[in-house]
């Protein structure tokens, strides 16, 4: 099985107050960088996919591996972003994980946990935290197409409604890898003794 990762890093932090987000530091390194090196270093996926419109954020993904798509429609909303990432899969990938760049708190063992989950039963992987769902989450193949025809601010999550039969719910017991961090406010709270369990695997590229 061949499963690849689609990392969405090309939203605009309208709720941060005019800062991005993607290059607040977490635990010594800007928060984007966490995702992209766990991805890229985990063993779990053929193919990294990072889109985004900053060279800064694409030399990164390049410099661990990673291959950086531009998405011109960014400004519609996430959906597109999805839609880019998955045109640029390879033809012979069999699961995506669809992950955002301001999950610095991720872990190996989550996503391990999710990929071979959605691999052993053929099925959408969806994370849930106290009955709540969250990403990233991992797709089979077959529903590429409806990813990649996606558009505006309707991400993943519209296509899995529509599809409950073929979700698998993996639970989980902690949500601290899912904290959200979209405000100055929730930054703040975050910050004091929060550290990502993976170091990054490069500095930041100037």
């Amino acid at each position: 099985m061949n499963t690849a990762a689609v990392i969405l890093a090309a939203g605009f932090s309208r709720r941060m107050q005019h800062a991005d987000k993607l290059k607040l530091n977490i635990a010594g390194a800007p928060m984007y960088q966490h995702v992209i090196s766990l991805a890229c270093t985990c063993g779990l996926f053929s193919n990294v996919i990072v889109v985004t419109n900053q060279p800064d954020i694409a030399a990164f993904a390049a410099q661990n591996g990673a291959q950086a798509v531009e998405n011109p429609l960014a400004a519609q909303g996430m959906g597109t972003s999805v839609a880019a990432g998955t045109c640029a899969l390879p033809e012979n990938t069999d699961f995506c994980a669809f992950l955002t760049a301001d999950q610095p708190f991720l872990t190996e063992d989550i996503l391990r946990r999710l990929v071979q989950t959605a691999s052993g039963q053929n099925k959408i992987a969806v994370p849930r935290v106290d009955g709540a769902p969250k990403s990233p989450c991992i797709f089979p193949a077959r529903f590429f197409g409806q990813c990649k025809a996606l558009s505006a601010d309707r991400g993943g999550k519209g296509i899995y409604q529509q599809h409950l039969d073929e979700v698998v719910w993996v639970d989980f017991p902690d949500g601290r890898a899912w904290r959200d961090i979209d405000t100055q406010t929730d930054y703040s709270a975050v910050i004091s003794g929060c550290a990502p369990a993976k170091q990054v695997a490069a500095q930041e590229m100037p």
